[in-house]
């Protein structure tokens, strides 16, 4: 007896398509945050392993850091489709954590909880 998918050719194409974006985002995700963590910290901005490089050249020059200064207008500059102010807004979404996958996203409940908030044991 031979299956039958649920999908049609497009459909599954669609889906293949949508899950090869998604590992590409994924993998560059990735790149860009090990290229964050390797450059040293030459002008005192301390790199995170788990930052992205766009969101560290915003805080570098919102310090008035020098590197910040200088690469934060050529990274806006070469994200300029994602509109303006790209590394502010991948700064942003460091504290929204959208960088995460939706299984670390759960619905209607924070995703992290500021020092000043927590409770003692």
């Amino acid at each position: 007896m031979t299956q039958v998918s649920n999908s049609t050719p497009p459909a599954r194409l669609k889906r293949l398509g949508a899950l090869a974006l998604a590992y590409g985002q994924q993998v560059f995700i990735a790149a860009d945050q090990l290229v964050n963590a390797l450059i040293p910290p030459l002008d005192g901005t301390v790199s995170y392993a788990d930052e992205t490089l766009s969101a560290r050249a915003y805080r570098a020059h919102r310090d008035g850091k020098v590197l910040g200064k200088l690469f934060m207008p050529i990274i806006n500059l070469l994200f300029f489709w994602q509109g303006p102010g790209h590394c502010k807004n991948a700064y942003t979404k460091e504290f929204d954590r959208k960088n995460y996958p939706s299984e670390y996203q759960p619905p209607n409940q924070p995703r992290y909880t500021s020092r000043s908030t927590r409770t003692p044991s």
